[in-house]
């Protein structure tokens, strides 16, 4: 038996770091070889193909980047306060592109890969569940909470988007403007900060 010579872990960085520049339908297993060190033969014995590749880098990112960033929302503090800090958390990343790579990820094959599929809308479930959690520790009806948490992942989904092709400033302004008009279709969330 041959000893793995490579970290598991350390490949799935470097592919997330790939697909994220490149895309996944712009990169190749010859890319992913090139950029890892890793033959052919290895990344298929432990992920079965490149889309094993992709679904296990997605499974390392949420693990590596996005549970932390998830605590943010169980915060005690207006929500305003907690869901800018949230969105921001993603746009601030020193080690990776800005945004979110589930996003990314899901904006180029969700509609064609069913298990992105999947793993983006479970994603976005729990995002959603989370945000429904913070909104419902102020007085509010369970329709009004699952309404605004919605529109909310809505507008988190178009944040991750719209950091690629504008300015600090802008983003900002985005989130802001944005949370502040889904939470003022409830009284309770409107108190300012």
């Amino acid at each position: 038996m041959r000893y793995k010579e490579y970290n598991v872990n350390n490949v799935l960085e470097k592919c997330v770091k790939l697909f994220w520049e490149h895309g996944f339908r712009g990169c190749s297993v010859k890319d992913i070889v090139e950029v890892t060190g890793v033959n052919r033969f290895s990344l298929y014995h432990e992920f079965q193909d490149k889309n094993g590749i992709l679904y296990h880098a997605l499974k390392l990112y949420r693990e590596r980047y996005v549970i932390d960033k998830l605590k943010i929302l169980e915060e005690d503090d207006h929500p305003k306060v907690v869901l800018t800090k949230f969105y921001l958390s993603f746009l601030n990343e020193v080690n990776l592109h800005h945004g979110c790579f589930f996003i990314h990820i899901g904006t180029e094959l969700a509609d064609t890969d069913e298990n992105v599929n999947v793993l983006v809308k479970s994603y976005l479930g729990e995002i959603e569940s989370l945000i429904q959690n913070l909104l419902s520790k102020h007085p509010t009806t369970r329709n009004q909470a699952q309404f605004c948490a919605r529109h909310l992942v809505g507008l988190f989904c178009t944040t991750m988007s719209f950091c690629l092709i504008h300015s600090e400033t802008e983003r900002n302004n985005h989130i802001s403007n944005g949370i502040e008009v889904i939470l003022s279709k409830n009284k309770s969330y409107a108190t300012s900060t």
